[in-house]
């Protein structure tokens, strides 16, 4: 007798096999089998080749293993339990994190220039501090990547936003200590850098499979939370300041005019604002929400009695009828299924023996080089390599596009004698919210075109990416203060759909036994490497005080960078051929006071359209595992 999963299968001509419904049991009694859920959405169990016609359909699948027919067991409970209370807290708790990661960079951003002033810190080394943020935002991402799949789920939830709130704090002790200043914005970075990656996972793994398109909608918090830090910016670093034309009290005689702690704490006081939002968002996820370690990441440590107990738990959370899923249907799959050669034992940390994570320094540093063993399941598979490579270009891209753009379009639309229409500070903080809120409305395009029958994930990611182009090549005909502004929010309304799609997509396209380590990887491809000019795009812009008219032939205060947040975005996908490429090729054609720098930015969100339109897998119509 066969299992349900292989009994119902549907079989086409030339895609994979679709399943559509999940395991039963030949082993346990009717009642039981009788009682099992099934999910509405299909399993594929494919034949784990490539060909052109599933690459562009996106059907292309591995055959099911063993793990994925227990996850698919799991996956049925989960949508059985619906958006109940479980799920909406942990979306809520999701999208704090999207908020922190750019409500933090904005804030910093906009405070720089108080920081520099007030430490007499010279322009040749304004650029440390992003540079430091930058290395502990892809420390973070990549590290954190990697410990998610080894200590689980729920300590790397709660431990970034710890380690980012206590930093934060601290932020604001440095006295005239510019170096204390850029390394504890590293340390609390660190604790940023792992939020996307570790947040988009859990919420893919705890919301049912029809709903997996509101992880999309979490990058709507990404906006709000430049709106906010902009706010907090306006209320603290730009009203208790030094006068602009002050020194640093560290540069002049005694006795002398200058900038001194006591009359600067705003940019003290905006981090103390920040670091206490973070502390009290840490205090909602450890001490009133009780956060359960992800099932699926439970099942693949070989824990699956744990993970049965976990369904309960968030059954009873969500008062919705138990689970009726046993450790009988998990034993009967391993009776009756063979085992893909993708299946991968549990680590001998996890084994099902073994209880949770609590383990010594010791044992965790052993478990994490030793998952790097675990990642065969990735670059041994030439499916899942595929994807991963495609997703490092489209990453790569990604930055260079905002890589050049927000370096060099303030300076190509001051050549041409754009205005930017920010006279007075109220003015430029009035242009933020202009420029980034409607950003809001690209995770909603993303919410809705992911769920479209034709277009889903794949096309979504192609859509969003030639828009995005297209609007930074229309900069070239850019005349007037009203063009800069309105374009510049419909490139970013673009951008975050297309990066609300690919923060979704990506992590859903790999297992659970890598899907942080691979999340974390892209993250940070390979190796942090600092933008070439974002000190003195930010330390120049009039933020903080009153701008006066400069005298020539200093350059007039620049405009708000394009991509403020688009820097902050980039320190998850750094890499070394972007960050260092793009901007020699950028200056060269500044040199000859051409636009085609822009050409340029929009050719690198081109060439990730290109890439996903490769894309083999949609995950629109499937299960994920």
């Amino acid at each position: 007798m066969t299992s349900k999963i292989e009994a119902n299968r549907i079989a086409t001509n030339d895609g994979p096999v679709v399943s559509e419904q999940i395991p039963g049991s030949k082993n346990v009694g009717q009642e039981e089998k009788a009682a099992l859920h099934h999910s509405e959405v299909p399993v594929m169990d494919g034949r784990g080749s490539l060909n052109f016609a599933d690459i562009m359909k996106g059907t292309a699948a591995n055959p099911l293993s063993t793990f994925e027919k227990k996850a698919a067991l799991i996956n049925a409970e989960l949508d059985q339990f619906g958006m109940g209370r479980y799920q909406i807290c942990i979306w809520f708790l999701c999208g704090f994190g999207y908020f922190l990661d750019l409500a933090w960079s904005q804030g910093v951003g906009l405070a720089a220039s108080a920081i520099y002033q007030e430490m007499g810190v010279p322009k040749s080394q304004q650029g440390i501090i992003f540079s430091c943020a930058n290395a502990g935002l892809a420390l973070g991402a990549l590290g954190f990547g990697l410990l998610v799949d080894i200590i689980g789920r729920k300590w790397a939830f709660n431990l970034t936003c710890l380690i980012c709130s206590i930093f934060g704090l601290l932020l604001a002790a440095p006295k005239y200590n510019y170096g204390a200043v850029c390394g504890i914005y590293l340390l609390a970075s660190i604790g940023l850098g792992g939020n996307i990656p570790i947040d988009a996972t859990i919420a893919l793994e705890f919301l049912p499979q029809k709903r997996r398109f509101l992880v999309a909608l979490l990058s709507l918090w990404q906006p709000v939370g430049v709106v906010f830090a902009s706010g907090i910016a306006y209320a603290t670093a730009a009203k208790y300041r030094c006068a602009p034309d002050l020194d640093s009290c560290h540069n002049v005689a005694d006795g002398a005019a200058c900038c001194s702690v006591s009359s600067n704490m705003g940019w003290r006081y905006n981090s103390i604002v920040l670091g206490g939002v973070t502390l009290v968002i840490f205090f909602l996820r450890y001490f009133v929400f009780n956060f359960h370690e992800s099932p699926k990441f439970l099942l693949a440590r070989g824990r699956e009695a744990e993970a049965i107990d976990v369904l309960h738990k968030i059954a009873k959370f969500n008062r919705a009828p138990p689970p009726t899923l046993t450790l009988a249907h998990f034993a009967e799959i391993e009776a009756s299924s063979s085992t893909f050669s993708g299946d991968a034992a549990a680590p001998p940390e996890y084994s099902a023996g073994r209880p949770g994570f609590v383990g010594t320094a010791k044992h965790v540093i052993k478990a994490f080089f030793r998952n790097f063993k675990s990642l065969k399941g990735l670059f041994g598979n030439k499916l899942q390599l595929f994807i991963f490579c495609l997703l490092a270009v489209a990453y790569m891209g990604d930055y260079w596009s905002f890589n050049l753009a927000g370096s060099f379009l303030p300076l190509i639309l001051l050549s041409n004698n754009v205005s930017n229409g920010q006279d007075t500070v109220t003015d430029t903080y009035r242009q933020y919210v202009y420029i980034y809120l409607p950003g809001i409305l690209g995770a909603v395009l993303a919410l809705f075109s992911i769920q479209l029958p034709l277009i889903g994930r794949k096309w979504s990611l192609v859509f969003s990416a030639i828009c995005q182009g297209l609007a930074m090549a229309m900069y070239t005909q850019v005349k007037t203060t009203a063009g800069y502004v309105g374009l510049n929010a419909f490139e970013y309304i673009m951008q975050t759909y297309f990066n609300a799609v690919l923060y979704a997509s990506a992590p859903e396209l790999f297992d659970t036994a890598y899907r942080g380590s691979a999340s974390g990887m892209l993250s940070c491809l390979p190796f942090p490497s600092s933008p070439p000019s974002p000190s003195p795009f930010l330390s120049s812009l009039p933020l903080c005080s009153p701008p006066s008219p400069p005298p020539p032939p200093s350059p007039p205060p620049l405009l708000p960078s394009l991509h403020l947040p688009s820097s902050i975005h980039a320190r998850h996908i750094f890499t070394i051929s972007s960050s260092v490429v793009a901007p020699f090729a950028g200056s060269h054609y500044l040199a000859s006071n051409s636009s085609g720098v822009l050409w340029l930015g929009a050719g690198g969100i081109w060439v990730s359209a290109l890439m996903m339109v490769f894309l083999p897998v949609e995950m629109r119509n499937r299960q994920m595992f």
